[in-house]
């Protein structure tokens, strides 16, 4: 596992630091890392790989392998251990928080950590809890759609309140930040759940090939093969099996669809077949 500094954090820090508040940044971020770990932690013990955390601004994302072929309560679960541990913390430090200003701000941070990451809207844990729950009642997608809508609103929410605050003379840009990011990640989970709806379907078929059940179908391509192209040759009714060749006819490796599937969320539907080993 790797930790990945996004280039807004940095700008952030050392607009912290020129601003005198490098302590309150210390303490957002150590909390994000906490959060993040939960994450991690939880994960772990499932037996999921975590590839990466990579911190933002006002936030982080820790990225898990394949968590979408797994979905209904292992990612409910996965997802309730972040905004659990920053709660923990703040219980923690809320003693603490009578007696010094420091530990006050470390109580401050990890309960609103914990409140803002468990409101129910993507792409926040809220919204992956309860997307999950709703599946026992609609499909993944609508569930993912509706979810990427009220974050979609939360952010603009957000904005609206930030433009209030500075028409009263408060300068800050925080809850516009918080807002961008948000709005990205919900516009990414709503334009990717077809993608992740795929990929668990295709999973299955890639167990449903193991015991017969269903016919295998084997398709050629290059490295440089578009992923869409192999993803535009699947079908319902049979698993395929990619066999991937060099320019001199060499089999290089055999993928299976979720590998595509799982490939083209990574990296888009403009991505190539070599993607997949960089």
């Amino acid at each position: 596992m790797r930790i990945k500094v996004n280039m807004f954090f940095i700008l952030f820090l050392f607009a912290c630091f020129y601003t005198g508040y490098l302590e309150q940044a210390i303490i957002i971020f150590t909390s994000v890392i906490l959060h993040e770990l939960g994450h991690v932690y939880v994960a772990g013990k499932l037996k999921l790989h975590v590839e990466e955390i990579e911190l933002f601004p006002f936030g982080g994302v820790a990225r898990i392998e394949n968590m979408t072929k797994y979905g209904g309560m292992t990612e409910a679960i996965v997802a309730l251990a972040g905004p659990s541990v920053s709660l923990l913390i703040a219980m923690c430090f809320y003693f603490f928080s009578l007696f010094s200003e420091t530990m006050q701000l470390v109580y401050k941070y990890n309960f609103l950590l914990f409140a803002f990451n468990i409101t129910p809207v993507l792409p926040l844990d809220g919204g992956r809890i309860l997307r999950n729950i709703m599946l026992h009642h609609t499909s993944y997608k609508q569930s993912t759609r509706i979810m990427s809508i009220l974050g979609k609103l939360a952010a603009i929410i957000l904005v609206v309140y930030n433009i209030l605050l500075i028409l009263n003379g408060d300068e800050t840009f925080a809850f516009a930040s918080v807002a961008f990011f948000m709005f990205l990640g919900a516009v990414k989970e709503q334009k990717y759940c077809s993608y992740y709806y795929l990929l668990n379907k295709n999973n299955k078929k890639v167990k449903a090939i193991k015991s017969r059940a269903i016919k295998k179908r084997i398709i050629k391509v290059h490295e440089d093969t578009y992923l869409r192209f192999a993803a535009a040759q699947f079908s319902p009714s049979n698993v395929c099996e990619i066999r991937v060749f060099d320019g001199n006819g060499k089999l290089l490796r055999i993928l299976n669809e979720a590998d595509i599937m799982d490939a083209i969320i990574r990296y888009g539907y403009e991505g190539k077949i070599k993607e997949l080993h960089k």
